[in-house]
């Protein structure tokens, strides 16, 4: 009696120990050094923002938003080199696709039938290079410019003054397109949140979850680059952003 009541009590044990598999796998992404960047960028064009429309409790506002300037155009130079030789889904060549597939996945894209994509669907893709050539100009053309006050940047004397009238021009038209990009930007996010798809969660521990039975069109990885080429490579991107910034720390 006591013998089958002790098989009884360990099979029961067994079968509680017996773990079900998840029914999701999960994926790495995002790298540290993409989420850093995200983070950092976030808070520069917060900041951008703040010196430019409010500048409350500042000093002098212009300095700081050109400091944040220089933060951004460093922070740039860091993704274009990452996106050129870094690895994984940061990489430009693995989410920028010719115009051909972008149209066709747009396409699918509107009819409900487009595929998942691990890092950047077709579409996203070219929304982020669309973004690093808005900030790039953004940032660029704030160095030719003065408020005819306090500040005045460190390329405004090398240029004609009608040069200098159109990048200011640039200057204060492109940030409406940025303002733009930022609300497709968000508007995907909540998209993609309503199907299931938590992106900002993603970016902060670079990591997604999809069903095991699921099938994401970019999920195989290329061949990543030598370890000693990609350190090269970070260590460049980095070196250089920290160089723009410090220079923009410079001003007075």
């Amino acid at each position: 009696m006591s013998s089958n009541r002790s098989r009884k009590s360990s099979s029961e044990t067994s079968l509680t120990d017996q773990r079900v598999p998840s029914p999701l796998r999960s994926v790495v992404i995002w790298g540290l050094a993409i989420r850093l960047f995200h983070l950092l960028l976030i808070l520069a064009i917060i900041g951008m923002w703040y010196t430019a429309e409010v500048g409350a409790g500042l000093d002098f506002p212009m300095v700081w938003h050109a400091r944040l300037g220089y933060c951004v155009i460093g922070l740039v130079v860091f993704r274009v080199i990452w996106g050129l030789v870094g690895s994984g889904h940061a990489r430009f060549s693995r989410f920028v696709a010719s115009p051909r597939t972008t149209w066709r996945y747009a396409g699918d894209f509107l009819a409900g039938r487009a595929p998942r994509h691990a890092g950047h669907n077709p579409l996203g893709g070219w929304m982020t290079l669309a973004m690093l050539l808005v900030l790039a100009i953004q940032g660029s053309s704030g160095l030719f410019l003065t408020d005819d006050l306090l500040f005045e940047g460190p390329l405004h004397d090398r240029i004609p003054a009608n040069v200098a009238e159109g990048l200011a021009w640039v200057h204060h038209t492109n940030i409406t397109l940025l303002w733009g990009l930022i609300a497709l930007h968000l508007m995907a996010i909540v998209w993609h949140g309503l199907r299931g798809e938590w992106l900002i969660w993603a970016m902060v521990h670079g990591r997604k979850h999809f069903r095991r039975d699921e099938s994401v069109a970019d999920e195989g990885e290329p061949v990543p680059p030598s370890r000693p080429r990609r350190w090269l490579a970070l260590g460049l991107a980095i070196g250089i952003a920290v160089l723009v910034i410090w220079q923009g720390a410079q001003l007075p």
